[in-house]
This record gives structure tokens, C-alpha cells and sequence, in this order.
């Protein structure tokens, strides 16, 4: 909804990752989605384990490991951390990694990279070939650096747009369904509210860019060709 100023407000509240259950019913005015943090990968963890650790303390970690890049596999919005490595190739890795519809870069503490895909499918069968990905980068940085808010959920705040957006639209479409596809550029400004608590966010002017398709052919075994 928008603000005092009409800057538009994205409410945000996390909720445990399993289902409340059968009687829960999601209310008209709440979107609900999974987002997931990107664990390191495990070629860098593994260094860090201590010789002194038991087998079963490794195997603890593995377990772990697996399971959160199994729920990064199949979440809405995937979040990394840049760390000492460029934010755009670590974008562009994930976005040869998962299929997610918003995915977002940590900079730094108050700064984000983030990706919104506006393909209808994720690498579709073209006669060419699988086509790539396309959508919006823009960067997102708090206003007051001092006091950033939930950083991490920024994606999440773009995908709640994008949502809000696709269902205004679709009221106003009859003859076809609104979809990512249709995202006009993202605004230049957010508030992001918390606990009550107003978070305003500035998005730097959208590039509308693609990423070639990953080539799924790298999985299969040599002696075999793809499976039509």
C-alpha cells in the first residue's frame, strides 16, 4: 500500500518454514513465499572443519549442508553473500544454480544486488536451443545506513512488489493472465516495514539484462546424448 508520501510500502513478516498446518488458511491480503539464505559452498566449508571433529560431526554438517541447498533449490527469492567476491558474478553464478524468481546479493551491510526474473518459464526449449534468462538488476541501498533494517529481506520486499504489481494489473486484464513477464521497471524507492518499523530503501535506475541459458548437457554421462 503507499505511504504518507506515496512511496509504496511492502509489509514483511517471517514465518517458520513449516506449514502451520491443515486449518491455516492464508488471509486474501497476505502473499506468502520461501526464501532461502545460500549456504557457502562446501568445497570452502569443508576447510574449515577441525581435524579434531568426529565422523559424526562431519556428517552432521554435510546433513545441514544438503538440506539448506535443497530449500535454496526451491524457494521464490535466494540470497548470498558477496563477500570478497564481485556482486555480479556471484549473481551470475546463482542464476546458473537456481531457478528462483528473485535473487539477491548481500554488498554490505546497508547494500544489495538483486535480480528480477521476467521470463513466464526458466531456460525454455527455443528452436535455437535453451533461452536464457532475462529481467531487471537494480541495486538497493538503505537511506539511513545507520539504521538498515532487515537487509537480508530486501529481495524478498522487490518480490512483494512484483507480486502487488501482477495482481493489480490482472484486475485491470481480462482476456489473459499477468505475469512476471509483464513487470514494467521496478520504482526507485521502497519502505520496508518490520515490527512496525519503516525501513525507506533506494533503487538505483533498473538495467534490463540477460544471462545465457547454463548448459544442462554438463550432467549427463559422456556416452549419452540428450534425453528427448
Amino acid at each position: 500500500m503507499p505511504g504518507p508520501d506515496g512511496v509504496l510500502r511492502i509489509h514483511l513478516t517471517r514465518y517458520p518454514l513449516e506449514h502451520p498446518g491443515e486449518g491455516w488458511m492464508q488471509p486474501e491480503s497476505l502473499l506468502t513465499h520461501r526464501m532461502a539464505l545460500e549456504p557457502r559452498p562446501r568445497s570452502e566449508t569443508a576447510s574449515f572443519v577441525p581435524a579434531s571433529w568426529t565422523d559424526a560431526e562431519r556428517l552432521r554438517l554435510d546433513t545441514d549442508h544438503l538440506r539448506q541447498s535443497n530449500l535454496a533449490s526451491s524457494s521464490s527469492v535466494v540470497v548470498a553473500r558477496a563477500d570478497d567476491d564481485p556482486p555480479l558474478l556471484v549473481l551470475d553464478r546463482l542464476l546458473q544454480q537456481r531457478f528462483a524468481g528473485v535473487i539477491g546479493v548481500l554488498v554490505d551491510d546497508h547494500t544489495v544486488l538483486v535480480w528480477v526474473h521476467t521470463h513466464e518459464g526458466f531456460w525454455e526449449l527455443t528452436p535455437d536451443g535453451y533461452d536464457g534468462a532475462s529481467g531487471y538488476i537494480v541495486t538497493m541501498t538503505a537511506e539511513d545506513p545507520e539504521a538498515p533494517g532487515p537487509v537480508s529481506l530486501y529481495p524478498s520486499a522487490l518480490y512483494g512488489w512484483a507480486l502487488w504489481w501482477c495482481l493489480q494489473a490482472q484486475q485491470l486484464i481480462d482476456d489473459r493472465d499477468v505475469g512476471l513477464a509483464d513487470l514494467p521497471p521496478p520504482p526507485l524507492a521502497l519502505d520496508i516495514v518490520e515490527a512496525w518499523r519503516v525501513y525507506r530503501v533506494r533503487l538505483t535506475a533498473p538495467d534490463r539484462v540477460g544471462f545465457p541459458a547454463p548448459d544442462i548437457r554438463q550432467g549427463w554421462p559422456p556416452d549419452m546424448g540428450p534425453i528427448e
